[in-house]
């Protein structure tokens, strides 16, 4: 079987069918790069899941082999694998779920070698599964140097914690992990699995999140959880948030960078003068559009495709899509990509089945769209 562009495609139909990936989403996942730390119980989901979803390049860092004691959780490996380097597991995963993903092994620990070894794969992303603070703090002050954000996850018995530290401020708030928990003894002598116990698909719960903020990071979807952390308790199944910084990852965009904060609005029609209107942008798909037009002239840009958007002028914006949600993120990722955004329709196209069409002319063209 060939794994050429149609087979890529076909794989990968599902979630290109959302509208937050879509075409645009899908490429930007598969040029990107993500160094995994761990392929142990959170690499042992995390590392499936990234290759399903097709991101490019995953670059596993582990320098340990399989024990028995490893298959209450690490459905990576198996009992054929035992005494095996863990990473083999992650390459033969990649090579078996996606052809077409690179994913590479690396078995070595990481310490003062981690801005060389893992700098060295240039990584968009990277993800924390491992199990002791020795080596998240060799991740926080490693990724930090190298301004990459870390997609983070501790496990304990039946509960966890996930949350994105982000030490250049470009996805949210500068927090790292040295701001939540202190470099101490005490603090590194923390029990791990071995000790305190750990239900495996507690660390399945986990490793499922930890892959799909890395996505989100990756496509520039949702609200993720840079600035807040998610408490989760298997045992009485129960999420809480806690947050991390005053300042919402709502306020700020997608492609953020360094203290730049984009305060994106909701607004009605009546807010505008009709001698100069905004642009309408709809980032609905096409299919949603021609099932319910807007009753007024928009320009049509779907949200995986704003990457690189040029206008003809510096009109304002203003984003519309069905409900609302999508085109918060639309905004949010114009206004940091340098457009004059004023905010998102209020309510989306639903909002205006019950509002008369706006008097206001002509709002803009396909051919404003370079």
């Amino acid at each position: 079987m060939t794994h050429g562009p149609e087979f890529i495609r076909a794989r990968t139909a599902r979630h290109r069918r959302l509208p937050e990936v879509g075409d645009g989403g899908a490429a930007r996942l598969a040029a990107a790069r993500v160094a995994v730390v761990g392929a142990g119980g959170l690499g042992s989901t995390v590392i499936p899941y990234l290759a399903a979803a097709g991101v490019g390049r995953i670059d596993v860092f582990d320098d340990d082999v399989v024990e028995l004691s490893n298959l209450n959780r690490q459905i990576l490996h198996s009992v054929d694998s035992l005494g095996q380097p863990k990473v083999d597991s992650a390459v033969a995963a990649g090579a078996r779920i996606a052809p077409e993903v690179q994913v590479v092994g690396h078995r070595l620990r990481l310490d003062d070698n981690f801005a060389e070894v893992v700098g060295a794969v240039k990584p968009d992303i990277v993800v924390d599964g491992s199990d002791s603070f020795d080596t998240r703090f060799v991740v926080d002050a490693g990724a930090a140097a190298l301004g990459v954000p870390v997609v983070f996850g501790a496990l304990m018995q039946w509960s966890a914690q996930i949350t994105i530290f982000d030490a250049a401020g470009r996805y949210g708030p500068a927090i790292r992990l040295t701001d939540i928990f202190a470099d101490t003894p005490e603090v590194r002598a923390t029990p791990g699995c071995a000790e305190t116990g750990i239900l495996g698909s507690v660390a399945g719960m986990i490793g499922t999140l930890l892959a799909t903020e890395t996505v989100k990071l990756l496509v520039g979807a949702g609200k993720t959880l840079s600035g807040r952390m998610l408490i989760v308790d298997a045992l009485d199944m129960t999420m809480t948030e806690i947050p991390l910084a005053d300042t919402p990852q709502a306020q700020r965009g997608p492609s953020a960078r360094p203290g730049e904060h984009t305060n994106i609005v909701a607004v009605g029609l009546e807010n505008f003068d009709d001698d100069v209107p905004p642009v309408f942008i709809d980032v609905r798909r096409a299919d949603e559009v021609a099932q319910d037009p807007v009753p007024f002239s928009t320009l049509h840009v779907p949200f995986d495709q704003l990457d690189g958007l040029e206008l003809d002028d510096d009109r304002e914006i203003v984003t519309v899509c069905r409900s609302g949600p999508r085109s918060i993120r639309a905004a949010q990722r114009l206004a940091a990509a340098g457009h004059r955004v004023v905010g998102y329709l209020d309510g989306g196209v639903n909002a205006l089945q019950d509002k008369p069409r706006p008097d206001h002319p002509s709002l803009h063209s396909e051919s404003s769209l370079r």
